[in-house]
């Protein structure tokens, strides 16, 4: 057993894996919620904002500074330090993704925060992997009984962002054998940003068969992949965990874990309209 710093204020109690488990040394976690995400593409839900105050001399409040951070840990895809497995990656600008993920006892939460230099969303359901979009892929026992996707418990869900090219956001499920009612039951927003796109989405534990709803300590493999398509149709794709985005055995940890800083709900805090986390307004929303 080892102890691995997360940031925020976590650190996560790392437990070797079984001898048959040959999976990747990646790992990351996801923050329970105890209050429901709204899917609407804004993330105001995913940031906590706190002010600052003290009294005067003359005991009246003097606000001070607003504080403002994710509740949810960061997961970084980028060119230098996740593998390039098609394509280019010329810069962090042109390519590159923090991707955050809470849950529930009803719901898993995914919501990426991309910079991409020129959003192209071209193909419509099952072939949303060849555009602009987010891929999570799941091995919800953990136990990688072949190295490609095939298994009740295994997964590949992928959401790609509304754009000129296409004016709704999309969700897809490939590579189980109970697709469809995953695909109806997904929930999906985005907004274009100044530099780029963000999406939000929501998956309920009740379609996902082989993943019952997690209690805090549970872990599952994991990965996630990005895709990115330019308008000179070069396609790059982006993975975090091994060298195989596919392989169930090279998928990383995901764990289950409780919300330390969690305390409030969403609406103690105030906040401002149109105002988001990350730099500038979404230029446009579609759910």
């Amino acid at each position: 057993m080892k102890w691995q710093p997360l940031g925020l204020g976590l650190w996560l109690v790392v437990w070797p894996l079984a001898a048959g488990w040959p999976h990747s040394e990646e790992a990351t976690v996801s923050v329970k919620t105890y209050t429901p995400i709204t899917v609407d593409g804004t993330l105001d839900e995913w940031v906590r904002r706190l002010e600052s105050s003290n009294w005067n001399g003359r005991m009246e409040v003097q606000k001070g500074q607003v504080l403002k951070w994710m509740r949810a840990v960061p997961t970084y895809l980028n060119g230098l330090t996740s593998l390039v497995e098609s394509g280019v990656v010329a810069s962090p600008q042109d390519l590159s993704a923090t991707i955050y993920t809470l849950w529930d006892a009803q719901w898993f939460y995914v919501a990426a925060v991309v910079t991409d230099d020129d959003v192209v969303t071209q193909h419509d359901g099952a072939d949303i992997w060849q555009d602009d979009a987010i891929e999570l892929w799941f091995d919800c026992r953990h136990d990688a009984v072949t190295h490609t996707l095939s298994q009740d418990d295994e997964y590949q869900l992928g959401f790609s962002p509304a754009s000129r090219g296409r004016n709704r956001a999309v969700a897809w499920a490939w590579r189980n054998p109970q697709n469809e009612p995953v695909i109806a039951a997904m929930q999906v927003a985005s907004a274009l940003t100044p530099t780029g796109y963000l999406i939000e989405a929501a998956v309920p534990w009740s379609v996902l068969h082989g993943c019952e709803a997690p209690s805090v300590g549970k872990m599952i493999g994991f990965n996630i992949s990005i895709a990115d398509k330019d308008a000179d149709q070069q396609w790059t794709h982006v993975t975090w965990s091994g060298s195989l985005h596919s392989d169930p055995s090279q998928f990383g940890h995901l764990y289950f874990v409780d919300a330390p800083v969690d305390l409030f709900p969403s609406d103690v805090f105030e906040h401002p309209s149109g105002v988001s986390f990350w730099s500038g307004e979404p230029k446009d929303r579609h759910e």
